[in-house]
């Protein structure tokens, strides 16, 4: 079993950061077209280094026999925000067809934790097919959701981004990615291929990076200045590498529940979004700051206070 790995609960906080930073609105007028490839390419991270933490994570939830309580944990999780989002933001004027839409294909960036249900689901089943086929089902169904996000950003075909940014096609590759680095450092007989050396990860990542952004780069030319992708075929190669050296870095050791601050982070943070919207405020910047702080310090007083454990628990 391998210790507390800090870095990843590092790499959590500096996620969260992006996700806030992406949904506060600070690209095209901030940085310039060529700016935004840059950054909606780095910052388009988030989602798939958090499905790799939590396959990561999954493979000792697995052992602990707790598979499905952490599947169903997600699934309340999921159903509890999209109540209190629905609640906040007045949802309930908007038609049942609507509502029904939202909750069952995603709301907004509560997505992810649906994604993360169904790959878990997926998942579990594959397993006890070996590694090898779990890697084969998770390039097959990378593949597809590529090919489906390619089609309908070239308006080759007319589907909603839900079908192609979902648990099959984009949470789960990442996910078995996840769960397959942690096989790997547990029972390295397990998983019949080894980790790169340092240096092949680096030249792995940024030839990914560099991928990923021709890819943004070309739809943005040939299609139209808003035709960014929500991921490319370059992420599936950066991704993985940067995880893997995120695995290696000794990152100094913290009493900070930084991975329940990141939580807390992401399925808060666009309601103060939505507020500061509301109230017209002119500059992304505050609003991105109280959405990135608030939450961040409201899971640490909690702690700090030895209060608010079960709440925590149930809520992040």
């Amino acid at each position: 079993m391998y210790q507390r790995i800090y870095s990843i609960d590092y790499m959590r906080i500096m996620l969260a950061a992006f996700v806030v930073i992406g949904h506060a609105g600070m690209g095209r007028e901030t940085f310039g077209v060529y700016g935004l490839i840059t950054l909606n390419t780095i910052l388009r991270l988030a989602v798939p280094l958090f499905a790799m933490t939590a396959g990561f994570f999954l493979l000792r939830t697995r052992q602990r026999n707790k598979y499905w309580l952490w599947t169903r944990r997600m699934a309340v999780l999921y159903v509890v925000w999209y109540l209190i989002y629905f609640l906040f933001m007045g949802l309930w004027h908007q038609g049942v067809g609507q509502s029904l839409r939202e909750l069952l294909l995603g709301f907004r960036h509560l997505w992810f934790l649906e994604g993360l249900v169904v790959a878990a689901v997926m998942m579990h089943f594959m397993v006890a097919l070996g590694p090898r086929v779990m890697l084969w089902s998770a390039i097959l169904l990378a593949g597809v959701g590529v090919a489906l996000e390619y089609a309908a950003v070239g308006h080759l075909i007319g589907i909603p981004l839900e079908i192609f940014r979902s648990g099959p096609f984009f949470i789960y590759p990442f996910m078995v990615m996840g769960y397959l680095f942690a096989s790997k450092l547990t029972q390295p007989d397990s998983v019949p291929w080894s980790i790169p050396a340092r240096p092949a990860l680096i030249a792995v990542m940024m030839a990914g990076f560099l991928l990923a952004l021709a890819e943004n780069a070309f739809f943005l030319t040939t299609i139209n200045e808003y035709a960014l992708l929500e991921y490319q075929i370059g992420m599936f190669i950066m991704a993985p590498a940067i995880f893997a050296l995120v695995l290696n870095v000794r990152a100094p050791e913290t009493d900070l529940p930084l991975g329940v601050m990141a939580s807390a982070i992401y399925v808060m943070h666009y309601l103060f979004l939505h507020f500061a919207a509301q109230m017209h405020v002119p500059h992304p910047l505050p609003a991105a700051l109280v959405a990135f702080l608030v939450p961040a310090a409201l899971v640490l007083l909690m702690v700090r206070l030895g209060r608010g454990q079960r709440w925590m628990a149930q809520l992040f």
